[in-house]
């Protein structure tokens, strides 16, 4: 039997600092990922947001942030909305498109309270507990309550508005908020309607979405409306009365961003966290710097637009905190996983084969979507890919086990038993059902399947593959256009799926589902996974600061622990064989060259990072140099010690004509850095650019200039440190200076070829060895 609990994480959060003046540019939405209906509170100086995710189970998963920009899922809300037919997949009956709905999240005497709709069990659940990412909740119902807002006025009075039309109704519940208070207050808000607000009587949605908030003793309602011939659109009510006397405009009308609340910061800066409509990918949340003028809320600029950047302390996680791959080493899930309704707990297991996630059938499906134990996880854009290894042996005749792109326009990529063979099959099709487009016989019972999404905004496409391997591809069938239905009225998702045709009691087991921006990444967010050793420093040398770091020496360690690099593939093929990209390069003075030249990380983009094991000899602030190169304008990078920055962004010169030989110096200071060891990042701003090496000093930085390139003096003999350029450590060699060394090396190798050659002190360089 399987086990789902809410698993209580040792996360880190990074922390808004007044104290250090950096912070990075952040794209809008600040998740390209589905999270609609967002509803936000802030507690001290940490953030818990709610969203929709209709009939997956457990359900209203609860985020947390301390930056605004990275968010963790902590918890759940409930595990089971309830036990029905439609929940559980029985009787050809389900819940797509209702479960859950708009949910709202308070906190009120050291209690949080998630309020939510469902037009399954046609009730309002308010969910209760004192510790949010552990639990345990209460749970009391309502009459139903359409997008309801919570709300706790200052009074002691507990409230409800909900509702869509014209104006926004509203309830009284008990003080204790246990249930709707006998005698208490109900009706419509009075004051102006939104046909007045608006200036018309013709739309597509009226009003709904309320969220109800207190400012300085005034209340503020906001509620979206969607005006025909216009786009969704934010409206805000102001009155100084909890019920009547409201007066209102529009917040904000731009691209359909619309739907949410306003919240603070502990530093008084205000915010609107509200989603948009964005096709397949699902509806993405964005934030919206706001300000007060004449009492009334606005967006910052006083423009009514959603900015497509802003700046916050950190950048997004990863999948943007809300993805992870999971190796199934524990006999718990990991928290991003939903199933598709209700679990069976007695036909899936993470123990009965250690290391795998098992779904045995119990009965016979004709199609996914009604295939019990599928287990979800979001997609993300505007790129991701899942792949999976699945082992067939448990199969029975009939049997379907695999990978689907799960929205109502669906296709998968799957292991297929048939004759007491296997087959591969790659299947597509609409709500009413799927038909197989192709169909490929192997003569294994253990496969790799592959889905690969391209999500820009309102549109997207799946393809399929397969192998046998792990390494050699092959796609399977054609690409599957998707498009965001409101039958399921969420986004695409992966999922992990087996179905029987014929006879149930077959069971296929997951070994893994590893998921990133492409199938060479894999995003894991922590400890869950079955490596959990950190990253170590390259070849064993942890860099010893003040001093130089060579940015091709990142530490040895996977995607997302050691490295980030978009495409996963190491493009400059140079040095080391890993997913980073390595460029060899000479100097560009040509007097100069045996004494320069070497490796630099290359092929960059946006956000790639890489990290360093360092150690400071001593604390306080250092001069850091860098020494790059780029065509492109704005480019450079930005250092972070420990996951916090330590310097704002260092750009680099930018040079002509594509150019990206010519290397100069670029000169930053850094914030107060602690004495001892410590985890470097240097993570890339804008596009292409080549990082040679970081250098630290304490004072003033001094160098001598050779060509385009800057190095130290060497004098006198010292210790070279030898490698191959696959990256392998050769040996040690001792000289007295370059013209030493290659004739040092020469004696120390046995193969002709080129070496890299690496002083204790000074650049790296590579001599070519001719037996």
């Amino acid at each position: 039997m399987g086990c789902f609990r809410l698993m209580a994480r040792a996360a880190v959060f990074a922390v808004i600092s007044a104290s250090i003046a950096v912070a990075d540019t952040v794209n809008n939405p600040i998740m390209y990922v589905d999270s609609p209906d967002p509803s936000i509170v802030r507690v001290d100086d940490a953030y818990y947001m709610v969203t929709t995710t209709m009939h997956f189970a457990p359900g209203v998963p609860v985020f947390k942030s301390t930056d605004l920009a990275q968010w963790r899922t902590v918890g759940y809300a409930y595990q089971t909305l309830t036990n029905n037919d439609n929940m559980n997949l029985n009787g050809g009956k389900d819940a797509y498109g209702k479960g859950s709905w708009a949910s709202s999240i308070r906190y009120h005497k050291g209690f949080f309270y998630v309020l939510t709709p469902s037009y399954t069990t046609n009730k309002t659940h308010l969910y209760k507990t004192a510790d949010v990412e552990n639990g345990p909740w209460t749970e009391v119902t309502l009459p139903f309550y359409h997008d309801p807002s919570l709300f706790f006025d200052d009074d002691g009075t507990v409230w409800v508005f909900y509702g869509s039309g014209d104006q926004i109704s509203y309830v009284q519940l008990n003080d204790d908020a246990s249930g709707v208070k006998q005698g208490g207050k109900s009706g419509k808000l009075g004051g102006v309607s939104i046909n007045q607000v608006t200036g018309t009587s013709n739309y597509y949605v009226q009003q709904e979405g309320s969220h109800m908030e207190k400012v300085n003793g005034e209340y503020y309602l906001f509620t979206i409306s969607w005006p025909a011939g216009a786009c969704r659109t934010e409206i805000v009510y102001r009155s100084k009365s909890l019920l009547s006397g409201f007066s209102g405009r529009i917040f904000l009308q731009d691209n359909g961003v619309a739907q949410g609340g306003i919240f603070d910061t502990p530093e008084g800066k205000w915010y609107a966290l509200l989603f948009r409509d964005s096709g397949p990918v699902g509806r993405m949340s964005h934030l919206v710097p706001m300000v007060w003028k004449d009492g009334w809320p606005e967006p910052e600029g006083g423009s009514r637009k959603a900015p497509s950047t802003i700046t916050l302390p950190e950048s997004p996680l990863p999948g943007y905190g809300m993805v992870t791959s999971d190796d199934f080493e524990t006999d718990e899930l990991a928290l991003e996983w939903q199933f598709n309704h209700n679990p069976d707990n007695k036909n899936w297991s993470l123990t009965a084969n250690p290391g795998h996630y098992r779904i045995t059938t119990s009965r016979t499906d004709s199609r996914v979507q009604n295939a019990k134990n599928t287990l979800t996880m979001r997609t993300f854009g505007p790129k991701c890919s899942g792949r999976t290894l699945v082992d067939g042996t448990g199969m029975k005749d009939g049997d379907i086990a695999g990978l689907v792109a799960l929205q109502d326009d669906k296709g998968f990529v799957a292991l297929a038993k048939e004759g007491g063979s296997y087959k591969v099959v790659m299947y597509s099709g609409k709500e009413s059902g799927d038909s197989q487009k192709a169909s490929v016989p192997v003569s294994v019972s253990k496969v790799y399947l592959r889905v690969d999404f391209d999500l820009p905004i309102d549109r997207g496409t799946a393809s399929f593959y397969y192998s046998t391997d792990g390494e050699s591809w092959t796609k399977i069938g054609d690409n599957v256009g998707l498009s965001y239905s409101l039958h399921m009225f969420v986004g695409y998702r992966f999922g992990l799926f087996n179905y029987a045709t014929k006879t149930a009691g077959g069971y296929a087991d997951f070994d893994w589902f590893k998921i990133g921006v492409d199938y060479k990444d894999e995003i894991y967010l922590d400890a869950i996974a079955q490596d959990t050793t950190p990253p170590t420093p390259y070849n064993g040398v942890v860099a010893k600061l003040p001093g130089r770091v060579e940015a091709e020496n990142y530490d040895v360690g996977r995607s997302g622990k050691a490295y980030y690099d978009n495409d996963g593939e190491n493009q400059g093929k140079a040095y080391r064989e890993d997913g980073v990209d390595i460029v060899g390069f000479e100097c560009s003075d040509e007097a100069n060259t045996k004494d320069c030249g070497g490796f630099a990380l290359g092929y960059t983009g946006e956000g790639e990072w890489t990290r360093y094991t360092v150690n400071f000899a001593e604390a306080g602030e250092y001069q850091v140099r860098v020494n790059m190169a780029t065509p492109s304008e704005n480019a450079g990078v930005k250092l972070y010690i420990d996951g916090k920055a330590v310097t704002g962004e260092i750009i680099a010169e930018q040079n002509p004509e594509n150019d990206w030989s010519t290397y100069s110096v670029k000169t930053s200071k850094t914030s107060e850095i602690a004495a001892g060891e410590h985890a470097l990042k240097v993570e890339i701003v804008g596009n292409n650019v080549n990082v040679d090496w970081l250098e630290f000093c304490k004072g003033e930085c001094s160098s001598i200039a050779i060509g385009q390139r800057v190095r130290y003096d060497v004098q006198g003999e010292q210790t070279y440190r030898v490698f191959s350029l696959n990256g392998t450590f050769v040996g040690a060699v001792n000289a007295a200076g370059a013209h030493e060394v290659q004739a040092k090396v020469k004696e120390l190798v046995s193969e002709k070829g080129v070496y890299m050659v690496k002083p204790q002190n000074g650049i790296a360089r590579r001599v070519m060895i001719t037996k």
